[in-house]
């Protein structure tokens, strides 16, 4: 509703964060005067799964117990990537385009459906990154997972029964979620209007319930938090990041 098509964050700040990130990392975003901001509880409104560039994903070629999973699940001595490039074609081929302007690095669900997205085009006002500590070859299958909910619609029942169409947070909890005893994140739904649910402001709770716990599931990556005030943006730390998800959903109220 303000600043149509303009968001806080630039590319300045985002070439300082994107270094830091990771593939499997599970980002949390806001986009101020959004009108789906107020059906959403709480300050976060969305969440994302951050695959990274071709370049960053192939650091997980190399990693023996990635190609371990790749043979255990396609029967093939096959890279990482070129796992992910025999299995999603048509995926990988759209993030290897050279006329793509930005790189897409982030799976995320929107109105349009799942899709894949540049990091520029996700960040908006405020944007945060936390690290599942888990083994990378449970990365690997939880990007492989997200790559496989691709082209997927938009959940507007909040459904997480079913996987036929997804919300934001259904993507990270379904691509993270632990099957058969296996590894995972645990990421408990909540009851909203009756129905069990994740909002992404959820994600920011755990966060601060496990910090400092020996077995906490994510460790603190980056927090780009902003001032609508003087429509600033800024590196924040972990501290304001933990007690992020108990501001006011009115961004217009922060001091």
């Amino acid at each position: 509703m303000r600043r149509p098509g303009r968001y806080l964050i630039g590319h300045e700040v985002l070439e300082q964060v994107q270094p830091l990130l990771q593939p499997g990392d599970v980002l949390l975003g806001r986009k101020n005067w959004y009108l789906s901001n107020v059906g959403l509880p709480g300050f976060w409104p969305h969440a994302m799964l951050y695959v990274g560039t071709p370049d960053e994903l192939a650091t997980l070629n190399d990693d023996p117990d990635v190609l371990a999973w790749v043979q255990r699940t396609c029967g093939r001595e096959l890279s990482f990537t070129q796992f992910l490039a025999v299995t999603y074609p048509r995926a990988w081929t759209a993030r290897t385009d050279p006329g793509q302007h930005e790189p897409l690095t982030v799976i995320e669900a929107v109105a349009e459906g799942v899709l894949q997205s540049t990091l520029q085009h996700c960040a908006g006002d405020y944007l945060a990154a936390m690290r599942p500590q888990l083994p990378a070859w449970v990365k690997a299958q939880a990007i492989s997972r997200a790559f496989g909910y691709l082209d997927r619609p938009y959940d507007f029942d909040f459904d997480f029964a079913s996987d036929q169409s997804l919300v934001c947070s259904e993507v990270v909890w379904r691509s993270y979620r632990p099957l058969e005893g296996g590894p995972g994140l645990e990421l408990p739904l909540v009851q909203v209007v009756g129905r069990p649910t994740l909002p992404p402001n959820e994600l920011v709770k755990l966060y601060a319930r496990e910090f400092g716990a020996p077995d906490a599931q994510f460790a603190f990556v980056a927090f780009v938090d902003a001032r609508e005030a003087d429509q600033s943006t800024f590196l924040s730390d972990e501290a304001a990041f933990r007690a992020s998800c108990d501001r006011s959903k009115w961004d217009f109220s922060q001091e």
